[in-house]
């Protein structure tokens, strides 16, 4: 017994240590570490039970789901228990889940067919409708029993109070926050003065748990559907497997992922992961992996259950991008904009699979709300390609005797007085393309790929350009002279040469690469193909009113007045003109009356002539849209060779399936 005198010291430590840290994160919503951090944690002592069973109890983290009812909510007992996902931290476990289903149901592995769902980052919710209407909605709470929030769910925009048809049903799902909404809510909590959520998670779960539902609904909540069985245990609809059960909910009138797919075996799990975590950081909320399903619901029941986990199902999650640093120093940058944005420098931590240096602060309000000084232990995020930024401070009885950021008055690149105007979250230098710091990102912007896509003119290029005082506006790139470049550190007369020949191919840009390459505020790439589309020409673009802009699909009204605030600029007007007048923008196709306004495209596969990018360009100049992801809204699929998961999914949908030739004859009829 001596021996394990250790053991059981650590497998003490960490139960006490779990337990504290999971009751701040369900309980009370206010996590004090990291997900990525409480995983290792959670693995060391599952590992360290799994090898002593006899060291197991019936208290321990491991043996039981989520936090305890928060005090204020009834008690709502689940008839089915709420059980947690097993995750998948990286591909070994992931591909040990599908071979061992795969056994477990007797098939070969790459004939194994699963449901992929995103994990979103929220609050379970189970929603119990009676003759078609949601009578009781309860949180997971320790998986046996959670909170009654009906009256709270009640206020959640997108949750069906009564559904088209009179059902006894349970519907689970996950409350989130998007992304948008977040931003929307913090801007006004900042307003009143109170403290911004740290952040869709927190958010989503703490507006749940207001005893007042008139919080809830200010907080802009949303129910994304994954599963559902009727109130006495059946499976409802007829169902056989996960995707019906997925297309049911979705005719019944919830919201459901529209990357939602079918995948077979282990090529298909990975295959489909790494194309949901490349456009990641694009979806309109959080997630943190994604939840891989036995798709038949007799091979669920046939693999069955753990204590803790379904056998049947794994949550393989990405790279953790949340991590613990300390601020070493907060500096001030100025965007092309002008805006004036607080960073930490932070030591170096790997987040989301890099390293990360420096994160984001967004401005003075956002660094003082969140109690970021010099020194402070921060939590830093990151989400795909997004800039990192600091959402939390760790709390430490330190941080009373660390200094405060306080917002320089002048610009640190041009030293012009830093403005605010009414109405302005943030501070911002007014000098223009005379501010050194903003006519770099202008220019960095303008050859951007998104924008004019010059290849080889980066921001230290651009550096020495600007040094050498061979340029200083984006319309003296078109005047270069190879020789004068080549003259440079960091050129030879090859790259000269290279460069020159690259700036020269520029000429003639599509319209809508044009408009994103001017840089105005609030315009990024959907927004400067919105304003092609609608618009056809730059002449008619250029002197559009506040009323024709304003009727452009998605531009709203602070979008509208940045356009004609550029404009009215005098010299980013001209310049403006003058790169117009130097490049001959191409006119965009009108999509007015086009047959394929308003369809949804998938592409798959390689195409014979055409490139992806052309072949999304030519369905979007013709007025559709095309999609990642396969869903029951997807109007064709173009497959072209090596076609996978997604020619699969629109065969199994009964989804029109055309090659490149039809998607030609299409455009051109």
């Amino acid at each position: 017994m001596s021996a394990l005198l250790p053991v059981e010291q650590r497998i003490h430590q960490l139960r006490t240590a779990v337990t504290a840290y999971a009751d701040q994160y369900h309980t009370h919503d206010a996590p004090q570490i990291t997900d990525g951090a409480y995983d290792l944690l959670f693995r060391e002592l599952q590992d360290l039970e799994a090898q002593h069973p006899g060291l197991v109890t019936l208290d321990s983290p491991t043996q039981r789901v989520g936090g305890a009812i928060l005090e204020g909510f009834e008690p709502a007992p689940h008839d089915r228990p709420m059980l947690s996902l097993k995750d998948a931290m990286d591909n070994t476990d992931a591909m040990a889940f599908v071979t061992g289903a795969a056994a477990g149901l007797g098939v070969d592995t790459e004939a194994l067919e699963l449901t992929g769902e995103l994990k979103y980052d929220g609050l379970a919710l189970a929603a119990s409708y009676v003759g078609g209407v949601l009578v009781r909605a309860a949180t997971r709470g320790d998986g046996i029993t959670g909170e009654n929030v009906t009256s709270q769910a009640r206020t959640i925009r997108n949750l069906p109070l009564r559904l088209p048809m009179p059902i006894d049903l349970e519907v689970r799902g996950e409350v989130v926050m998007r992304k948008n909404d977040f931003e929307l809510v913090n801007k006004q909590l900042l307003s009143r003065g109170e403290k911004p959520l740290a952040n869709t998670r927190n958010g989503a779960a703490g507006s749940m748990r207001q005893l007042d539902p008139k919080i809830t609904a200010s907080r802009r909540l949303s129910f994304y559907a994954y599963g559902a069985s009727e109130l006495n245990g059946e499976t409802p609809f007829n169902a056989t497997t996960q995707w019906d059960l997925i297309q049911a909910l979705l005719n019944l009138g919830f919201s459901i992922a529209p990357e939602t797919a079918v995948v077979r075996g282990w090529d298909g799990v990975q295959s489909f992961f790494e194309r949901v975590g490349e456009g990641r950081a694009a979806l309109p909320y959080d997630i943190d992996g994604v939840v891989f399903k036995v798709n038949t619901l007799q091979g669920q029941q046939d693999l069955g259950w753990t204590n803790r986990t379904p056998r049947f199902a794994i949550a393989y999650k990405y790279p953790a991008e949340e991590a613990i640093s300390t601020v070493r120093d907060i500096v001030v940058q100025i965007g092309r904009t002008g805006a004036a944005t607080p960073v930490a420098k932070i030591d170096p931590v790997r987040v989301g699979g890099v390293m990360v240096s420096s994160a984001s602060l967004h401005n003075a309000d956002q660094v003082h709300a969140k109690g970021v000084k010099f020194g402070s232990t921060v939590i830093v995020r990151r989400a795909g390609d997004v800039v990192p930024e600091i959402c939390g401070v760790v709390p430490s009885a330190a941080d009373e005797t660390l200094r405060c950021f306080v917002m320089p008055l002048h610009c640190p690149s041009c030293d012009s007085r830093l403005e605010r105007q009414p109405g302005m979250v943030g501070s911002y230098c007014p000098g223009g393309l005379k501010c050194p710091a903003q006519k770099l990102a202008k220019l960095c912007h303008f050859a951007s790929k998104l924008g004019m896509n010059i290849d080889g003119l980066g921001d230290k290029s651009i550096t020495a350009l600007i040094e050498a005082e061979l340029i200083s506006m984006p319309s003296d790139l078109f005047s270069l002279q190879a020789p004068d470049v080549a003259s440079l550190p960091g050129f030879a007369r090859v790259s000269a040469a290279k460069l020159t020949k690259s700036i020269a191919a520029a000429m003639r840009p599509e319209l809508a690469r044009f408009i994103y390459s001017l840089g105005i505020e609030g315009v990024g790439e959907a927004t400067s193909k919105a304003l092609a589309k609608q618009f056809g020409a730059w002449s008619r673009f250029r002197v559009a009113t506040y009323d024709e802009l304003i009727q452009t699909p998605d531009v709203g009204p602070d979008t509208t007045a940045n356009i004609q605030r550029f404009f009215a600029d005098e010299c980013l007007g001209l310049e403006a003109d003058s790169l117009a007048a130097i490049t001959s923008p191409q006119d965009s196709l009108k999509t007015t009356g086009s047959n394929l306004s308003g369809k949804v495209f998938v592409l798959t596969g390689t195409f014979p002539t055409l490139s992806r990018e052309q072949a999304k360009a030519l369905v979007e100049d013709a007025g559709g849209k095309v999609s990642g992801s396969v869903s029951s809204k997807t109007s064709f699929v173009v497959a072209g060779d090596s076609a996978g998961s997604k020619l699969e999914a629109a065969q199994n949908l009964g989804i029109p399936v055309w090659n490149e030739s039809m998607l030609l004859a299409a455009l051109a009829s």
